[in-house]
């Protein structure tokens, strides 16, 4: 028989895109000269329950999606059966998002999915495979594993291969171990493994390291420290799959109109390798940063819009390259294309940094502002300071460029202090974009809190909430496969103050929903600048400023200055010193308005230039 092999992308991997794990495996197999086909079957299922259930079912909390897919293996289990019960208040939630009745959602769960999972094994072919792989990351585990098992009864002589986030570090030796009939299972990066893996497998020869496998009925392991580098022998992600697939299933499917397209420039976090973020769990054994070199970047753009017929991507890096900011985003700048990229990035950059990124196509990112605390942001050990993050927010809204991003509270070293100072520094702050909520930390697997809770004053209590609810607590450990988990620290915040930050962020959002969409911009002239100011509740305000208040707010508006630069910049400007007692005075002023926001000693105005060329 050929020598064949299968990639699986399960629910509930998001249907909207097609997947980066297959792509990139496809591309790399294809390379090497193997068989590969790639199966997504999260399309199927989104479609057999409609798009809008589908995707709302993506973004659910407390392992919704692996609880729905849990049936045909826990479904007797008591915690199982137990789910509806504890978790009341969020079935609630999500049976009125998805305008489903609890019995819908139940009927769901016992009956349309394990009739789903038993179709995926009739429709296709399976037995013409040598290798069936699933990718599990996140809310597909459950998925994954029972079609794995369906498929191996059925077949017993194909192999199955696991990999993927959900296989990292011991995750992966706890559901090795627990499901028999995973053959294979890959720990962290596949692509220095994966070709020899294909190699052992058809040949019978010796497994490579990083491989999780059986022989003579023992599981067998060997870590393997290599990481992924050779980006330049490999081109771009293969989506051929998903898109003959898609128009097969939907051909008038929007996502086959200029559809999203995931790339990577890059691995690892540049900023993690010398301070992890206390509360990241991010990149488990793989921090150190690879990059791939800029021109090979272009290059697959190119291809992969052409190939694709797209001009939307979504980078899929922890963290953007510095210098992909110019040689990247700043040529695609100077060709005028119409591409549109979604980065994450870190929340430092400067004015010309976030121009460049908007004016290359990055019209969405995820700039990591977690706090405007500056003892909660130095407990994350983020590297900035709260002016960095309303700098960002600042520009970012002039350049059009829409933020994503959350507040992030419960950390173990915060105080009453740090959510007042949240809540003073946010409230001149809503004619920037909000942020989508306000939410305590996860303890995830692989942060600092998690590999020296001690050093924190953390101490881990229990796996993260639902998995006692969703997997056999009686036939895994909990605590190995878990990804987040339960903990205490010393930390007692007054709930008033709690309550007050949730609050002032609700009406945050809802100013930004409303027809009184708040603003704060000013218009500039020689000699006078003018503000324009409706963030209040009463009729907006237009405030004239002249002479030294007028250079103060000028100066400022591009980056923080200190006092001492203000009256550098007066003197050149007015021609005459100006006092310290006076410019102190004009500062104060300007403070008690809500029109510079200060900060050791640094000053930055809040108004947006009303100039569309600044």
């Amino acid at each position: 028989m050929q020598f064949k092999t299968a990639l699986i992308n399960m629910p509930f991997g998001f249907h909207i895109y097609p997947s980066i794990q297959l792509g990139t495996l496809s591309t790399l197999l294809k390379t090497h000269g193997w068989d590969v086909k790639s199966y997504y079957l999260n399309l199927h299922f989104a479609h057999r329950i409609s798009i809008p259930v589908y995707n709302e079912l993506c973004e659910k909390r407390f392992l919704t999606g692996e609880w729905l897919f849990s049936h045909l293996l826990f479904g007797d289990a008591p915690g199982n059966q137990a789910y509806t019960d504890h978790f009341a208040a969020h079935i609630e939630d999500v049976c009125r998002s998805i305008e489903f009745s609890p019995e819908q959602l139940l009927d769901l769960k016992a009956r349309m999915i394990p009739e789903f999972l038993h179709w995926a094994v009739k429709a296709i072919d399976w037995g013409q495979y040598s290798v069936v792989g699933f990718t599990s990351t996140f809310n597909q585990n459950i998925a994954s594993v029972t079609l794995a098992k369906l498929i191996k009864e059925k077949f017993p002589a194909i192999k199955i291969l696991f990999g993927g986030a959900n296989y990292d570090s011991e995750m992966g030796s706890e559901y090795f171990r627990a499901f028999e009939w995973i053959d294979y299972a890959v720990t962290g990066e596949a692509e220095h493994v994966l070709h020899p893996l294909m190699e052992s497998i058809r040949d019978d020869g010796p497994v490579p390291n990083g491989v999780i496998h059986r022989k003579d009925d023992k599981i067998v392991y060997e870590s393997n420290d290599d990481m992924f580098v050779e980006f330049e022998n490999y081109g771009p992600p293969d989506y051929d799959d998903y898109f003959e697939q898609l128009r097969e299933i939907d051909p008038n499917s929007p996502a086959l109109e200029n559809p999203i397209i995931l790339y990577e420039t890059a691995r690892g976090c540049w900023w993690g390798e010398k301070h992890h973020c206390t509360f990241c769990g991010l990149n488990a054994a793989s921090m150190k940063f690879r990059a791939r070199g800029m021109e090979q970047v272009h290059q697959d753009i190119a291809d992969l819009s052409k190939r694709y017929d797209t001009y939307r991507f979504r980078i899929v890096d922890n963290i953007l390259e510095l210098k992909y900011i110019d040689g990247v985003f700043g040529k695609l700048a100077e060709g005028n294309y119409d591409f549109q990229f979604f980065v994450e990035v870190k929340s430092n950059m400067t004015k010309q940094q976030i121009k460049t990124l908007a004016h290359g196509g990055v019209n969405v990112v995820q700039p990591g502002i977690e706090s405007f605390s500056l003892n909660q942001l130095r407990e994350m050990d983020k590297g900035v300071r709260p002016i960095q993050n309303i700098l960002f927010l600042k520009w970012a809204m002039y350049y059009g460029i829409e933020v994503t991003w959350n507040i992030l509270t419960g950390f173990p070293g915060e105080t009453d202090e740090d959510y007042r100072q949240q809540i003073d520094v946010i409230q001149p702050l809503i004619h920037l974009q909000p942020p989508i909520g306000v939410g305590d930390l996860w303890l995830e697997r692989f942060s600092p809190y998690f590999t020296r809770p001690g050093d924190y004053g953390v101490r881990i209590t229990a796996p993260g909430e639902a998995y006692p609810y969703v997997y056999d607590a009686a036939k895994m450990d909990l605590m190995k496969i878990a990804y987040d988990f339960e903990f205490e620290s010393s930390a007692r915040i007054d709930p008033r103050l709690v309550a007050e930050l949730q609050q002032t962020v609700t009406e945050w959002k809802q100013r930004h929903e409303s027809e009184h969409l708040p603003y704060l911009f000013f218009t500039q002239s020689p000699k006078f600048v003018t503000v324009y100011d409706s963030r209040g509740q009463g009729h907006p305000v237009k405030i004239r400023f002249e002479g030294p208040a007028a250079r103060v707010l000028s100066l400022c508006n591009d980056g923080a200055k200190t006092p001492r630069q203000m009256q550098a910049y007066i003197e050149e400007r007015e021609g005459q010193r100006i006092a310290e007692e006076e410019l102190q005075r004009i500062i104060e002023e300007l403070e008690n308005r809500r029109l510079l926001y200060g900060e050791n000693g640094k000053y930055l105005n809040l108004a947006l230039p009303h100039n569309s060329r600044w």
